[in-house]
């Protein structure tokens, strides 16, 4: 252990998966203070509707980002024009942003949501939409961080954003559940700026509205490819707060994104090796079966330990919000905790395809597992939340037995390039 933890601080994929990691860590902790503080000032019913319209925001920013976050990892290190492959992503992104929140909010009321009521008037509308584009913004800047294997600027970033949205609940609280979804993205907007003025100063970006297709050649496939399969993958974490509120009512979607939002913790120590191996094989793709095992080592001794604490505390960790909370989520909370493994093995395979430039079977996976999700979450519904929680675990045992089926059979020639490297 001693000599893996002298070698973190010299290679830089532990050294930037570190820094994502404590980017998550920040963002988890305060997180936790954010909605202890949102717990006690305003209402079940409220937090639940503000988990939704959260949800409903990353949906929308997913849809938009048409794959840009993802691809500039890939393609930005090697780009001769930097700036402009930025400003093009933002633009466009932004473009379908604006699009894709006019089209959501017109079809609201056919839903007869507490959504509908919540966005209702002209101001809360246009509010709406500039939060879209806050969000797309920091997908775009923290994924450019990650390009240029720079993620302690993410952890500034985040910093930023956590302490300061501890701020603006209190302020905020006369205006109900979008006071909770203000006070969260006004301190994003902050974030934002910080990000730009670090990318201005110390990589020479200009910023400037930008369209066009020329800077995109060579990426566009490949986006469109990674946009179809991250938005299959991302579908259950967006779209299962909508249903729930729906279903059950915003007092279980509350339950459910609080066990959710520990849960993603766990989640995010995957995310934060493979980002990072996703980055530094972008660099070099000679040495990725060398980069997967420093990743697997990485996540063996951190997830590991954490998902045994998560189902060991996870009744006392919830009762902070208080005891509606720890009894209602403790079961889901285990049972995500137990498919945090599922998920690591799955962000490994979902990465190797994805600096192989196989978005082909990768989104086909991604749909495979996220139907499996909605399918069985559908089947489990009389059993509640813990029906989720079993749909969550399901949904991603098939997504790993599908890749480990391709692996073992060798019908897809990445895995034996890999394998002889």
């Amino acid at each position: 252990m001693r000599s893996f933890f002298a070698r973190v601080l010299k290679e830089s994929i532990y050294i930037n998966s570190s820094y994502l990691l404590s980017s998550w860590i920040v963002l988890s902790a305060f997180g936790l203070f954010f909605w202890t503080i949102c717990a006690h000032l305003y209402s079940v019913e409220q937090v639940g509707i503000a988990t939704a319209l959260l949800a409903a925001l990353n949906l929308l920013s997913s849809l938009s980002l048409m794959g840009f976050e993802l691809s500039i990892i890939r393609i930005l290190p090697s780009h001769p024009d930097k700036s402009t492959l930025f400003n093009v992503c933002l633009s466009t992104a932004s473009v379908f942003g604006i699009i894709f929140s006019l089209l959501f909010m017109g079809l609201l009321p056919f839903f007869q949501s507490d959504l509908d009521v919540i966005l209702s008037n002209p101001a809360t509308r246009i509010l709406f939409i500039l939060f879209v584009l806050i969000s797309i913004g920091d997908y775009l800047f923290t994924n450019t961080f990650v390009a240029y294997r720079k993620a302690d600027y993410t952890l500034r970033k985040n910093l930023i954003f956590s302490i300061s949205k501890l701020i603006f609940p209190a302020l905020l609280v006369t205006f109900g559940a979008y006071g909770i979804l203000s006070a969260w993205m006004f301190s994003l907007g902050l974030a934002l700026v910080y990000s730009a003025t670090i990318l201005s100063r110390r990589f020479n970006h200009r910023f400037r509205p930008q369209l066009g297709i020329s800077p995109l050649r060579g990426m566009i496939r490949y986006s469109i490819g990674n946009y179809v399969a991250s938005f299959a993958e991302g579908l259950p974490i967006m779209v299962l707060p909508i249903l729930i509120i729906k279903v059950y009512g915003p007092e279980e979607s509350a339950y459910y994104y609080i066990a959710m939002m520990f849960a993603t913790f766990l989640f995010t120590i995957s995310t934060s090796a493979t980002q990072s191996l996703f980055a530094e094989a972008s660099y070099a793709v000679v040495g990725m079966g060398k980069l997967i095992i420093k990743a697997l080592k990485f996540l063996g001794l951190l997830l590991i330990p954490s998902m045994l604490l998560m189902i060991l505390l996870s009744p006392y960790i919830l009762r902070i919000f208080g005891p509606t909370y720890s009894a209602a989520a403790t079961g889901l909370l285990r049972i995500l905790a137990l498919s945090s493994i599922l998920t690591a093995f799955n962000s490994i395979a979902r990465t190797i395809f994805r600096v192989h430039y196989r978005t082909a079977p990768l989104t086909l996976v991604s749909f495979l597992g996220a139907g499996s999700i909605f399918m069985f979450s559908y089947l489990f519904r009389s059993y509640g939340l813990i029906g989720i929680g079993y749909a969550w675990l399901l949904g991603e045992a098939i997504t790993l037995a599908v890749y480990g089926y391709l692996i073992l059979r060798g019908r897809d020639r990445l895995f034996s390039s890999i394998a002889s490297r």
